[in-house]
């Protein structure tokens, strides 16, 4: 064999498998397009709703007056479906779309105060039928953190409750 039929047999062996795979991302997602078609398309794509929640840490009361901004963020596809994506956060923090409460080591308690499905009313959801009631919760800022932590100690340790939420009704949007 001559060195320009063997260099032909290797691109060709290395080309036919990367060709495989190009066309076998393609072809799936061809047939999940097919199988799974993006829903309709939100008419209202961007809401402002101010909110004012009032809680307690340790007899402190504290309040808490913002808006969250919520905006349609395209589709997304999984195995299951083609969904509406939504991406939404605070006018006083574009980093976050909960109201952080407590840091303490590495822990981070948050109060939520409703997401863009909710407000932005995807899947007909609508206040008299699921009102939105805010929550605490937390998050473990540390990946190499072994120990688990329980939203309930730190309600406890801190006394958190929530003493009042005044939330913007979620918008009557059609989706087309």
């Amino acid at each position: 064999m001559n060195k320009k039929t063997t260099l032909l047999i290797i691109l060709t062996v290395l080309f036919i498998p990367v060709l495989l795979v190009v066309l076998g991302f393609a072809g799936c997602n061809y047939f999940l397009d097919l199988a799974f078609p993006n829903p309709p398309h939100p008419t209202i794509t961007y809401g402002e709703f101010p909110f004012r929640l009032e809680y307690e840490i340790n007899g402190e009361r504290i309040i808490v007056e913002d808006t969250i901004i919520c905006k349609f963020d395209g589709f997304e596809k999984t195995a299951t479906g083609s969904f509406r994506k939504w991406k939404s956060h605070l006018a006083s923090n574009k980093n976050e779309n909960a109201v952080l409460v407590i840091v303490e080591k590495r822990v981070k308690i948050y109060c939520s105060v409703g997401g863009a499905k909710y407000y932005m009313n995807d899947e007909g959801m609508f206040p008299a039928e699921r009102p939105f009631a805010p929550r605490f919760f937390l998050v473990n800022s540390s990946s190499h953190d072994t120990m688990v932590y329980k939203i309930a100690d730190f309600i406890e340790k801190y006394k958190l409750k929530i003493v009042d939420f005044e939330l913007s009704e979620p918008i009557v949007n059609t989706f087309e």
